[in-house]
């Protein structure tokens, strides 16, 4: 039986990343999440989880990494179905595989946004994912998810402008990469005439709207970019 199952991973050439069957698994799942099916992918990803957990004798760092995709898939479904504290959790785990992964880093950053973006707005949720972000941009890691490449940097620095806008901080600090203001210029350079000053705040739009603070001006300036980054 031994020499049954060393010739059977011989002659599979993904047997150390745990075999072509469960990499095709774990590819349908993708595939399942791009079209927009997040309970069938996610539940594709939980039976190729089941197939990864039973093989506990195959311990080799290329099989990490598949155990880390898996992990980062249940993660991504569950963002989308709206489960932020399962999706945290996976995110978390796929790290211990797989640490400069870039779609399971914005995901667990967008994950502790959701965390943080409730009332009362939860600063620490949010802190971490300012601190993800600042990571993500430090690390030299790819700008988009090799798995989904609609998930790519521009998500990072939207998040970016919408977790300072949750904290309150609307400025434009180069020096820190900091404020709102700061990381909505990192995806519109157009919008660089604005500043607190009140004689800036109608130019948005051409003055066409009336906007009675600096914060709303920033936080319409952030739904436009939100249809943007994330196009219906």
């Amino acid at each position: 039986m031994m020499i049954f199952v060393l010739s059977c991973e011989a002659d599979d050439p993904m047997s150390f990343y745990g075999g072509t069957d469960l990499l095709d698994l774990v590819e349908s799942a993708w595939a399942d999440f791009r079209d927009g099916d997040y309970e069938g992918s996610l539940a594709t990803f939980q039976e190729a989880k089941e197939i990864a957990d039973d093989q506990t004798g195959t311990d080799t760092l290329l099989i990490h990494s598949t155990y880390g995709n898996i992990h980062t898939g249940i993660g991504w479904c569950n963002l989308r179905l709206l489960n932020a504290d399962m999706a945290r959790d996976n995110f978390i785990i796929s790290q211990g595989y797989e640490l400069f992964s870039f779609g399971t880093s914005v995901g667990l950053m967008a994950a502790y946004f959701e965390l943080g973006n409730d009332i009362p707005i939860d600063t620490t949720q949010i802190n971490l994912a300012i601190e993800i972000g600042h990571w993500i941009f430090s690390s030299g890691m790819p700008e988009e998810f090799e798995n989904d490449m609609t998930i790519n940097v521009n998500d990072v620095r939207l998040l970016m402008a919408k977790s300072y806008y949750e904290k309150g901080d609307l400025s434009d600090n180069p020096d820190e990469d900091a404020g709102a203001l700061y990381w909505i210029l990192q995806l519109d350079t157009g919008y660089g005439y604005l500043n607190s000053d009140p004689l800036t705040w109608n130019l948005y739009d051409y003055g066409i709207q009336d906007f009675d603070s600096f914060d709303e001006v920033i936080f319409m300036i952030l739904r436009e970019l939100e249809m943007e980054v994330f196009p219906a």
